[in-house]
């Protein structure tokens, strides 16, 4: 009798329990977290959405972004994030546009031109990176007769894509230095070709960055005639983290949560010891000897309105945009706080 009993009592706290679980949508494998990962949402968090994709590029600028996945910042924040590749600035946009992903990085020069012209309406999340000396230059091959910036007048000189920030820093350096650029040829070659370029004498000159001037240095002897990212273009932004107005709009808490882990590992990027060990795991064409002797640039902890506007404001001065941009109206500087 009392067995009885028992399983009578076992069997109504069992169908109370069922119950139980339909009414509040979950099921006692985890079904509500799945149905939460079938459209990204982010119920009980506190968060519009929990799972986003980043566009992003496998270069120096982006360390701390992989920091923060590495070392569970996002996770932290309650954020699940996917990175997906993208082989320049141009793709950033598309991408974002195209909702192929939810945030990207990308130079500013490409955010800029993209909103200039009309082609995405986008909101700035993030600083990503700036120069310091020795990690944008202008190199020349060995045994080269180019030895001041003055002998670069007139000269063939590689560049990754036309009008994209190497030749805007170049032409800034070069004016700084009084050199007449309005003869130069400028030549596109990819980053990672123009070691061998320089040394085949294809081109006279190159504008190259981290981690391809370290490269060139010890494996053909490259030498730097000027710093690009010195004087007028010191501390000059190069990168950041950007979406459309639409997703910021729509996802205001998540972004908040984004940029809060992303700042704390921008804060450790100060470390250039936690920058060497990450940058192997990503990077191409770094490996843990090159990630200890490349010339790092700064990982900005603050959007700073004023200092990005140099870059639109020197894109002004150089034909690079079909009208003056004012990118204040475009930083995303009042997030708000998560829960």
């Amino acid at each position: 009798m009392s067995r009885s009993i028992t399983g009578r009592k076992v069997r109504a706290l069992l169908a109370a329990l069922s119950l139980l679980l339909v009414a509040s949508g979950c099921g006692l494998l985890g079904g509500d977290s799945g149905s939460r990962a079938a459209d990204g949402g982010a119920e009980g968090t506190g968060l519009e959405k929990t799972r986003i994709k980043v566009g992003a590029m496998p270069i120096i600028d982006y360390a701390p972004l992989h920091m923060a996945i590495q070392k569970g910042y996002f996770r932290d924040a309650g954020l699940e994030v996917e990175t997906v590749g993208i082989p320049g600035g141009a793709t950033s946009v598309t991408g974002l546009v195209g909702a192929s992903f939810d945030i990207s990085v990308g130079n500013w020069m490409s955010f800029f031109e993209a909103q200039s012209k009309g082609v995405a309406d986008l909101k700035l999340i993030a600083d990503g990176y700036q120069t310091r000396p020795h990690n944008f230059v202008i190199a020349v091959p060995q045994g080269s007769s180019i030895t001041t910036p003055q002998d670069l007048a007139g000269k063939r000189i590689a560049v990754t894509v036309r009008g994209a920030i190497a030749e805007l820093l170049a032409k800034a350096s070069m004016d700084a230095h009084s050199v007449n650029h309005g003869g130069v040829s400028w030549v596109e070659i990819p980053f990672q070709n123009m070691p061998i370029a320089l040394k085949a004498k294809q081109v006279d000159a190159a504008v190259m960055v981290e981690p391809f001037i370290t490269q060139a240095e010890r494996n053909f002897g490259a030498i730097p005639v000027l710093d690009v990212a010195q004087g007028a273009t010191g501390d000059f932004p190069i990168s950041g983290y950007a979406t459309t107005a639409a997703f910021a709009k729509d996802n205001p808490k998540t972004l908040r949560a984004f940029r809060t882990a992303l700042m704390r590992a921008q804060k450790e990027a100060s470390d250039r010891g936690k920058v060497e060990q990450v940058l192997p795991s990503y990077a191409k064409g770094i490996d843990q000897v090159t990630a200890s002797l490349v010339h790092l640039g700064a990982f900005p902890t603050r959007l700073d309105t004023v200092r990005i506007q140099r870059v639109a404001d020197l894109m002004a001065v150089h034909d690079l945009l079909p009208k003056p941009l004012k990118v204040d109206g475009m930083v995303m500087e009042n997030l708000p706080d998560t829960d």
